[in-house]
């Protein structure tokens, strides 16, 4: 079922933010950025001969408006990372498209993988891997809807499969950073303890 991945992420996105974080300025974008997606997600238009959902066009618009808040250094190094995973996104869609064959496992997962993995590369804080992965994946979507219309192939860009394949990479990313915090706090631990030791 399309979707699934999508929901369960946002769901928990917002759950968390509202139950467990506290009262902040970020607490309640975070939960309004989660609840608008869902909302939008069910919601499309056409732009000019394009099919796209608005949560499609809210994620990009947002993530932009972030990147546009960076220095020209740091912008220059988005847009390179962004074009990377947007090949890449693009080239794994039409490896599907055209040799299937070469997919062994479920694809969204496989895209989603690979997308982590790209995002990982390229940046350290998840700000930023989140960021890079909204926009360079948008960037792939449109790629690939630009050349699906060209081979008179219907597609919806923003679809629940991209969205899924979206929350499956930032989930992963989430669970990474975790981790790498998880590891400082027990590094911190176990040199506070070896400090006191006579």
């Amino acid at each position: 079922m399309e979707g699934i991945y999508f929901y369960s992420f946002f769901w928990m996105i917002w759950m968390i933010a509202t139950f467990f974080m506290k009262k902040t300025r970020q607490r309640t974008m975070l939960a309004a950025i989660a609840l608008i997606t869902i909302i939008l997600s069910s919601v499309s238009l056409y732009i000019g001969s394009f099919h796209i959902t608005l949560s499609f066009l809210f994620l990009f618009f947002l993530s932009c408006y972030f990147a546009a808040k960076q220095t020209r250094r740091k912008l220059l190094y988005l847009v390179i990372a962004a074009l990377t995973i947007a090949f890449a996104y693009t080239s794994f869609q039409l490896l599907v498209l055209f040799d299937p064959v070469w997919i062994w496992m479920d694809r969204t997962w496989m895209l989603a993988g690979m997308l982590f993995i790209i995002c990982f590369l390229f940046y350290e804080n998840i700000q930023s891997r989140l960021v890079c992965l909204i926009i360079g994946s948008c960037q792939g979507e449109i790629l690939y809807s630009i050349i699906s219309k060209r081979v008179a192939f219907s597609y919806i860009i923003g679809s629940f499969s991209f969205l899924d394949t979206i929350s499956i990479s930032a989930f992963c990313l989430l669970i990474w950073t975790l981790f790498e915090q998880i590891a400082v706090y027990v590094d911190g631990k176990k040199q506070i303890r070896g400090t006191r030791q006579p």
